[in-house]
């Protein structure tokens, strides 16, 4: 490919407009440019890394004898509705009407279009297992876009469904599966591990994610060097080792809090640490509402409550929400609370004395509350954090930052009892399949391998997914030997099958050098005065080693260097 013929507008400074490293070098290495909020324009150097990746995922599908497939990308309500997906994804899901006013989904995953395949072409146990995969763009109406690519309103999936006879059959599966996620990731040069995850939506008794290290990652997580264990926060259970306080009760009285409605104004009013107060949060539970009770520097983990709850959609309550169940935002509190408004409160807050909670009045909280005073069920809702322990060997738990780049389900019979999908087994007798599902968001992998590939002056592309594997530079394009000498090489690489980006433009060879160090392709060459004595420089970007290399041999030292990367 020819810079000057190619679109790759490089920038010199960091956009304002991204939120994490990873975005911004791939703003200023050419390959996106934002649209609006969770949308992007793919510009051709990163849609030639998404083609690399997903090159990779298919040989991975290939070495799992998974056959690939295209399914359509509206799926219909009724479909949905059989599977109780409708409703399970909430405001995520796009949905639309056609003009005769049935309802579609634009499909944030296959599950059921992929059991339907099964259904018609699984008629015996012969015929197992069954597995399908695609690669195809998704929609999603995220509330909250970020971190550019990662987490977009439009991305690109590749999801694997596989069907079988029986659970352990099923399990085998995934854990192969599992490996060769593991495999891929590695070929991808990728530093990443499998954690326990909540399955969501999406169902199934047995999840894990794949998360790549990064110092940016949107997912945090916890793990034990001790026995191993590993898990998205969101699910990492904290043990239960607190005692109520049961001595005081009816001792709390009424301050005056005028214009606190935060932790943080009432911890600089009051002169208390945020350890003293307890948060009420208001939550509708499809359409319900409950509230939940956290110490003052906690969160609420919104997947622990949404699985106490057994509920489809779990947002927060609003003003108006608030004021039908008699409280005002931002005094909110559990005492005096109407009997029919559930209570939910993190154990940690059974230990707790003499604290400060909402008064259920404008400008009123109130002091010295202790958990006599009001009626609640106790339930893990907090965060783990580093120094909690291990829910399998006891050991203290470390945190890091993690982003996910693949889903694996063990889904049981949760879609294909829904969808009646059955096969013949060998006694002769009508048996439900059992079926798993495989995700990867490519855009993901790609922002993951530059998050864990670059330095201070651009990327470091690992030579397995570079688009170009050579930048052949030449050093003054009005110079008839280096242009010819380039032209050259530039062909008899190519015809050599190595991918090469052959940079004629005219401009200052400082310049051409930035942009070669920016856009991460591993390996140089450089045509400049030693032409004419028949030597030309090849350089690496990952070590930024310079040889000078007999022109006669490039190309047999660029192919060493390409299967040494």
């Amino acid at each position: 490919m020819l810079y000057s013929k190619f679109l790759l507008p490089t920038m010199k400074n960091e956009p304002s407009d991204m939120d994490s490293t990873s975005q911004k070098l791939m703003a200023r290495s050419g390959m996106i440019r934002k649209v609006s909020s969770g949308l992007f324009y793919y510009l051709p150097y990163f849609n030639m890394l998404l083609r690399k990746v997903s090159y990779e995922i298919r040989r991975s599908m290939d070495a799992m004898h998974c056959n690939e497939m295209k399914f359509p990308i509206l799926v219909s309500q009724e479909i949905l509705e059989k599977t109780g997906r409708w409703t399970a994804f909430g405001k995520e899901m796009f949905s639309l009407k056609d003009r005769n006013g049935n309802g579609y989904a634009i499909s944030p995953t296959n599950e059921e279009y992929a059991t339907l395949v099964a259904k018609m072409f699984i008629k015996s146990y012969n015929d197992l297992p069954f597995s399908v995969y695609q690669i195809q763009q998704k929609h999603r109406d995220e509330i909250r876009p970020r971190n550019g690519v990662i987490r977009a309103r439009e991305f690109t999936m590749k999801d694997a469904y596989s069907f079988h006879a029986t659970e352990d059959e099923a399990i085998s599966y995934y854990q192969k599966m599992k490996q060769e996620y593991t495999n891929l990731f590695t070929r991808l040069g990728l530093k990443t591990f499998a954690v326990k995850a909540d399955s969501g939506a999406m169902g199934g008794n047995l999840c894990e994610e794949f998360m790549a290290v990064a110092d940016e990652g949107e997912t945090p997580l916890a793990f034990c060097d001790n026995c191993g264990y590993a898990a998205n926060l969101e699910v990492v259970p904290v043990t239960n080792t607190y005692v109520e306080q049961n001595g005081f009760k009816g001792r709390y009285k009424k301050v005056i809090t005028e214009r606190a409605h935060t932790v943080k104004e009432l911890m600089d009013m009051l002169q208390m640490p945020a350890t003293s107060f307890v948060k009420s949060m208001v939550y509708m539970a499809d359409d319900k509402p409950v509230v939940a009770l956290v110490r003052g520097d906690r969160q609420v983990n919104e997947v622990k409550l949404k699985n106490v709850l057994k509920c489809n959609v779990l947002e927060l309550a609003t003003v108006k929400d608030i004021e039908k169940i008699g409280s005002v935002c931002g005094f909110v509190g559990p005492v005096g609370m109407r009997e029919d408004i559930p209570i939910f409160a993190d154990y940690e807050i059974m230990q707790m004395q003499n604290f400060v909670v909402g008064g259920n009045e404008k400008d009123i909280h109130l002091l010295d509350v202790n958990v006599k005073d009001f009626s609640c069920k106790w339930v893990d809702l907090r965060f783990a954090e580093q120094g909690d322990v291990c829910p399998i060997c006891g050991k203290p738990l470390k945190t890091a930052m993690g982003t996910e780049l693949g889903h694996i389900f063990v889904l049981g019979q949760k879609y294909t009892k829904s969808l009646d999908a059955t096969f013949i087994d060998n006694q002769g007798k009508t048996q439900t399949l059992y079926g798993g599902c495989y995700g990867i968001g490519l855009e993901r992998v790609v922002a993951s391998i530059i998050d864990q590939h670059h330095d201070e002056k651009g990327l470091v592309l690992p030579t397995v997914v570079a688009p170009f594997k050579v930048d052949v530079i030449v050093v003054d394009t009005k110079n008839e030997a280096q242009m010819e000498t380039a032209t050259m090489l530039y062909e008899k690489l190519e015809n050599a099958g190595i991918p090469v980006l052959f940079d004629d433009r005219k401009e200052r060879v400082g310049v051409k050098f930035n942009d070669f160090e920016l856009v991460g392709i591993p390996i140089k060459v450089v045509c400049g005065r030693d032409v004419t004595q028949g030597m030309v420089e090849v350089g690496v970007r990952e070590t930024g080693t310079v040889e000078k290399v007999d022109i006669q041999h490039v190309v047999h030292t660029i192919q060493n260097l390409v299967k040494k990367g």
